[in-house]
């Protein structure tokens, strides 16, 4: 193999699939990334078995050939390499990395141990545009739960519907104790149908969304192509692809509720920071804060307190109707949804403290909506 391309453009592929490499004691090629020659670029590979990211790198060409190098090494030499040109060139030594007046020999191991990486027919897709994907995901990935218990919350339920010609992308996070929603418009084929894809899988689209550059602009939409029991994310030169969670996502819409007894329109920066403040007086082990809203006054009351440390309370001043009402919140659980949404007011709805409450953005064009469980006295 002999491949020359520029720094800029190799550190930048392998930031794109690096991340997914790791160390493994049974497998140690599974901390290596595969260099192949392929169409006149080089494609870099890496995966962990559960996901594995593509990444092409345009350069030339000379002597075919691939090779797999640690991914972390390699990764961290070449971004001390100057800006220029990087040449690859594959010897009974290793991998020989020439740059300017540095030359460099990394020993790998050979490509056929590298594991095969799956071949996906596309024929049942949708496009979302990148931004809204990516904002997306950081409004509900937030939301998956840690617990194995039940395999099918640790995932991200995508919902694709179509009404009229019109598609829609749902993607819906749960841990059981908060639930995210949120709706965004896409292009797409065929009928209605659902997924669950692990959480992690969708982080690393997020973080792909965020690391790349391109000179020609960054690629306005993903695209998102599902079989039975594996998705693959195309954006720009880069591909990822992950197994899907089996399992039925719970019926969640049986648990957003309909009718309220009180809503209140806030200030979303006011009401961070008095959350903020009563966090530091919840108890230890509950992280309960106590939220008092009276119509009469207009106002949210925002409290907690703890024996051994003190305790605290913040007025806010907005509009409120309905009848008075209270409620008992994990603070953790409240401020991650505060912190997910956009704009300057959140609506904040509920039955009463034994019940839901709907957090959801105030004037904002995202559809988005957020449900925090109560902390029951």
């Amino acid at each position: 193999m002999k491949f020359a391309c520029t720094q800029e453009n190799l550190i930048q592929g392998l930031n794109m699939v690096g991340h997914v490499a790791g160390k493994n004691v049974n497998l140690p090629v599974l901390g290596n990334v595969l260099l192949k020659t392929e169409a006149g670029s080089l494609k870099l590979s890496a995966t962990n078995l559960e996901m594995a990211v593509n990444s092409t790198v345009r350069g030339k060409v000379e002597v075919e050939g691939e090779y797999s190098v640690p991914a972390k090494l390699f990764m961290d030499y070449v971004s001390l390499l100057p800006a220029g040109k990087v040449e690859l060139v594959l010897s009974e030594e290793g991998l020989e990395v020439k740059s300017g007046d540095q030359e460099t020999v990394l020993k790998g191991i050979a490509a056929n141990e590298f594991p095969l990486l799956p071949k996906l027919a596309r024929d049942h897709g949708y496009s979302i545009p990148s931004a809204e994907l990516k904002r997306a995901l950081s409004q509900v990935a937030f939301a998956v739960s840690t617990s194995q218990s039940r395999p099918e919350l640790t995932g991200v339920a995508c919902f694709f519907q179509e009404n009229n010609g019109t598609y829609s992308a749902i993607m819906v996070a749960t841990d059981s104790y908060r639930l995210a929603e949120r709706v965004v418009a896409c292009s797409g084929s065929g009928s209605a149908s659902r997924y669950i894809v692990p959480a992690r899988a969708l982080v690393e689209v997020t973080r792909i969304l965020g690391a790349y550059k391109d000179e020609l602009g960054v690629p306005e939409s993903v695209s998102m192509s599902f079989t039975e029991n594996q998705l693959v994310v195309s954006f720009g030169n880069v591909e990822l692809i992950s197994r899907l969670i089996e399992g039925s996502f719970p019926d969640y819409k049986q648990i957003i509720p309909q009718q309220f007894k009180t809503e209140a329109v806030l200030s979303r920066s006011e009401l961070q920071k008095a959350v903020r403040a009563a966090s530091l007086f919840s108890r230890q082990g509950l992280f309960d804060v106590h939220l008092s809203f009276d119509p009469e006054k207009g106002e949210c009351v925002v409290e907690s307190a703890d024996q051994g440390v003190g305790k605290t309370k913040t007025v806010i001043k907005g509009a409120v109707t309905g009848i008075q009402n209270s409620v008992t919140l994990n603070f953790r659980y409240l401020g991650d949804g505060l912190a997910a949404m956009g704009g300057e007011s959140i609506k904040i709805r509920q039955i009463d403290g034994m019940n839901p409450l709907l957090v959801s953005p105030e004037g904002s064009n995202e559809a988005y909506q957020y449900i925090v469980m109560p902390i029951r006295q």
